[in-house]
């Protein structure tokens, strides 16, 4: 009788869920682990030793993915993750980085496959967890952590189902959008037929103008343009996030386009009266202020090109 009853469930249970379909350029699957049964934490709030992390039961399946040497943020990788989650129904439930999740405490509580594969740096690292409706299919649960090493970029997506779960497909191409400027000179040819382009490699903290000592690739790039073609006339326009009043944010704003402008003078010899720099404050957002997320992404510096006569 116990063996009808099995072949019967076997018979009946509905067909293994596909992995999800990320666009993910530049990237390759390293290690994925699928369970057909098991648990998972999965916050849904910064770590605290008060509060214990929430688990998921079901079919799990873990997917490492890493990225070579091109230069990218723990936002940018995260990025396209979000955007194809939320294309396919799910929800944010919860989402912080590094020092803002709990730090060394909140990555040691995650269950997540460990080195060499995926790399966690604990003063660098993003966590989003998102969610749909059963009903809408399955897997039902997403959370994606990524993090970076000095030359290379991880991400490590854990999916929960209810029902079976596949190995996933092959990654195919990241859409242009979503990918950094710098890559495949990208970074010129956009500077050159949109007439802007965001240096997407540089990262200011909340409140702060300061650049760190690295080589940055999109200043590298721009500078080499500019050597190149020695007619050309670039602006540098600050934006920061809605953080503050609309004064103090012009004001810092425009603070990080002179940092940007002193570094490409300095660094690489451009002559001072071939750039300009100025900021609009939060006036020109290309994302929300109203995630951790967004306000990333709208601290930053555009070239503008003004002439190449």
């Amino acid at each position: 009788m116990r063996d009808w009853a099995l072949l019967l469930t076997i018979a009946v249970s509905p067909a293994p869920a596909a992995a999800l379909d990320f666009d993910l350029r530049g990237a390759s699957v390293e290690r994925v682990e699928v369970s057909a049964a098991d648990s998972v934490r999965l916050p849904r709030a910064p770590w605290s030793e008060d509060r214990p992390f929430p688990v998921a039961e079901g079919a799990v399946r873990k997917t490492v993915y890493k990225y070579g040497e091109e230069t990218r943020t723990t936002l940018q990788i995260l990025t396209p993750f979000r955007a194809a989650l939320e294309e396919a129904g799910y929800t944010e439930v919860f989402s912080c980085a590094d020092q803002a999740c709990g730090g060394f405490d909140f990555r040691f509580q995650l269950d997540i496959l460990g080195e060499p594969e995926m790399h966690v740096d604990l003063g660098d690292f993003r966590y989003l967890l998102m969610q749909r409706s059963v009903d809408a299919g399955d897997p039902h649960t997403v959370s994606v952590v990524t993090s970076r090493s000095a030359s290379e970029g991880f991400a490590h997506v854990t999916e929960v189902s209810k029902i079976a779960l596949l190995e996933p497909a092959p990654i195919s191409s990241v859409p242009d959008a979503a990918r950094p400027p710098n890559a495949d000179g990208d970074l010129v040819s956009t500077l050159v037929s949109t007439g802007h382009v965001i240096l997407d490699d540089l990262d200011f903290a909340s409140g702060s103008a300061s650049l760190t000592t690295a080589e940055y690739q999109s200043l590298a790039s721009l500078a080499a343009w500019m050597s190149e073609n020695p007619q050309v006339r670039i602006a540098l326009v600050g934006h920061t996030d809605a953080v503050g009043s609309r004064d103090a944010n012009r004001a810092l704003s425009r603070s990080r386009a002179e940092t940007v402008l002193a570094r490409i003078r300095d660094g690489y010899g451009i002559a001072a009266d071939r750039l300009e720099a100025d900021g609009v404050g939060y006036l020109a957002p290309r994302a929300p202020s109203t995630t951790a997320e967004g306000r990333a992404l709208n601290r930053r510096v555009e070239a503008v090109l003004l002439s190449t006569e």
